[in-house]
């Protein structure tokens, strides 16, 4: 090529590097990259690993394939990768701890210059994993409780305000809210946001009106609301800790003879792909799935740049509420009045 374009082969490696094409002209750039595409050239991967000390290859684990919120997380990721020349390794973690270090452990073998991490638990060895190994760590969506480290999110507190407030609103008091695990970072701190929330409108959320699902999933969601019903026949209006949960709550529902919105509101969590094709479309939180993973993968190949410094970074996203048919007026029930 560099014969062909009249040029030194030290200028077309420049000009085809992002990172060393700025020392020569945008004209030559663009005359080599132009041939580059035209002779249908490729870089060698092993080459440049064993040059400059890196695969260009990052590693994304998620903690649920069958998780529909994950989709457009990895398509924000690629999207930006692709533009850099970058391969990703997929892996999930099934939600469990082991198994996500495992995976790590796999990715960091393989020579991965960073990792994009959405399966962390709120201690979680992962970090400590990547820390001892110098690898660049990026967490998306979920977060530790040990801090430093670069964490894209959204604003959970926010989108639980914003989903008491529609349900106030709407002249709900007898909310309830059905939790994730807490040892995952947006269970726990959705949960503190609507106890605070509730009490911000001196409203008191007695124990039983909390019931902690076992899982992030439709299964869990669906147990968890059985005995939420059980114990609360006067709840109007229920807040789910995300989407799936909240789906379960719909089956449950419809096992107790309940009807959504007339019986009882619902509010999900996440606005994952598809819910507005149900017959009760869910009235939810919308997070901004693509962005987050746009802003985790610009987030690590910031920090794979030698040059970067030590600040780690809290990218905090805004929520959006999504309002759909899920939620209603709450319908006020006369009182019997006993006959004399």
């Amino acid at each position: 090529m560099a014969e062909h374009l009249n040029i030194n082969t030290s200028t077309v490696s420049r000009a085809l590097s992002e990172k060393s094409s700025e020392m020569i002209s945008p004209d030559v750039v663009k005359r080599v990259r132009k041939a580059a595409q035209e002779m249908g050239y490729k870089q060698n991967a092993a080459a440049y690993a064993l040059k400059v000390g890196r695969t260009k290859s990052i590693g994304i684990i998620i903690p649920d394939m069958m998780n529909p919120v994950f989709a457009p997380i990895v398509r924000g990721i690629h999207s930006v990768l692709n533009q850099y020349g970058y391969t990703a390794f997929l892996a999930y973690s099934e939600n469990n701890a082991s198994a996500a270090h495992s995976e790590v452990e796999k990715l960091i073998s393989r020579g991965v210059d960073g990792i994009i991490y959405a399966a962390a638990f709120r201690t979680d060895s992962v970090v400590d994993l990547c820390k001892s190994h110098s690898i660049p760590l990026v967490l998306v969506n979920r977060v530790v409780d040990q801090g430093n480290v670069d964490t894209v999110k959204v604003d959970d507190s926010l989108g639980i305000k914003m989903a008491v407030g529609h349900l106030l609103d709407l002249g709900h008091r007898k909310i309830g809210f059905i939790a994730g695990p807490k040892n995952i970072s947006v269970s726990y701190i959705r949960l503190r946001a609507f106890t605070q929330t509730m009490a911000e409108h001196d409203l008191e959320v007695e124990p039983h009106r909390i019931v902690e699902a076992h899982s992030l999933t439709e299964e869990g969601g669906e147990k968890a609301m059985s005995v939420f019903l059980g114990q609360n026949p006067d709840a109007t209006a229920i807040i789910a800790s995300n989407d799936l949960i909240a789906l379960g709550c719909f089956t449950a529902l419809t096992q107790f003879g309940y009807t959504c919105p007339k019986r009882i509101s619902i509010v999900g969590f996440n606005n994952m792909p598809y819910l507005d094709w149900f017959a009760i479309p869910l009235t939810t939180i919308s997070i901004p799935h693509f962005q987050m993973g746009e802003r985790s993968a610009e987030l690590l190949l910031k920090r794979i740049d030698p040059e970067s410094d030590d600040h780690y970074e809290e990218v905090l996203l805004k929520p959006k509420l999504i309002i759909r048919q899920s939620t209603a007026p709450v319908i006020r029930r006369k009182k019997k009045i006993a006959s004399t």
